[in-house]
């Protein structure tokens, strides 16, 4: 596991009382497309997602008893739910762990923003499981197991900066790139994901050659060439669907600032110096949130 992703391990003798804390990453599209459906319904897209310096905390304790149970500064998600339980129930039954865990998520990744923090929550959950009980499950097994729970948790367990998501977003393969900064805007409003593929009234197109020129772009650290070939297909769903997003939108492109939504919204990201980053924060209502980050 990514050494920068654990704060803290602690191992005890009698294990009972073991525990770890790691950070949970969020993550941009910089590029997200729609190339058809499959006939389970889910769509088949094809992405570049990049992980950025923007973190949820999770704790996890070895327990006496043999639950697993969920605490959260957000009260609505610590429920059965939430994918942190169904991650480390899946590793239990499958690798048939005789003892529980209590799990403490500290959430700062809107909900519902398309930065991927429950995908990321499942997969760090599932990466730190693994370090603590000392599973060592191969790359292969983790993306198996993380195809279950949901389509951008394999992208958190492959622990890249970039990379190049396909399927339903199952297919995961690492690209390089150099660090990009950027601003995330978030209306304090949160889209669900079935509501905006639901309202996407697009033409299943396939742009064959952005993933390599973006791929290029990355490489050689050509953020022009990134601004002219970022694209999301869902954009103008999560537009239509967020009144406060697409006038943040309209006022960022008023001031000549590039933004793009990500994955299915409610959340954009900018692509510009630091100078830029602090005009970004004057000209938004001031209920926004603002968040500076980075590839990480």
């Amino acid at each position: 596991m990514d050494s920068r992703l654990i704060v803290s391990l602690k191992s005890v003798k009698n294990f009972y009382g073991s525990k770890i804390k790691v950070l949970s990453p969020a993550k941009i599209n910089l590029y997200l497309n729609i190339l058809g459906k499959y006939p389970s319904g889910f769509h088949k897209i094809e992405s570049i997602a990049e992980r950025i310096s923007l973190f949820d905390e999770i704790t996890i304790v070895v327990a006496k008893h043999n639950d697993i149970k969920i605490f959260c500064n957000k009260k609505e998600l610590a429920s059965s739910d939430n994918l942190c339980v169904k991650a480390a129930k899946l590793l239990k039954e499958k690798y048939k762990i005789q003892y529980g865990f209590d799990i403490n998520l500290l959430k700062k990744i809107p909900v519902g923003s398309g930065l991927g923090g429950g995908s990321s929550n499942a997969a760090l959950t599932m990466l730190a499981i693994d370090e603590l009980c000392r599973l060592n499950l191969d790359k292969n097994t983790l993306y198996e197991l993380g195809s279950y729970i949901g389509s951008d948790v394999n992208f958190f367990l492959a622990q890249t900066r970039f990379a190049v998501i396909g399927g339903r977003g199952e297919k995961v393969l690492p690209i390089e790139g150099k660090t990009l900064k950027h601003t995330i805007i978030w209306p304090g409003i949160t889209l669900a994901t079935k509501r905006v593929y639901g309202n996407y009234r697009g033409k299943l197109t396939k742009f064959l050659n952005n993933v390599k020129i973006l791929t290029y772009a990355l490489k050689k650290g050509d953020n022009c060439l990134l601004e002219n070939n970022i694209f999301n297909a869902l954009e103008n769903s999560a537009l239509c669907l967020c009144v406060e997003l697409s006038a943040a939108k309209i006022k960022l492109l008023e001031s000549g600032i590039f933004s793009r939504v990500t994955g299915s919204g409610s959340a954009m990201y900018t692509l510009c110096k630091e100078s830029l980053q602090r005009k970004v924060k004057s000209i938004l209502p001031k209920n926004y949130f603002v968040f500076h980050a980075q590839t990480f």
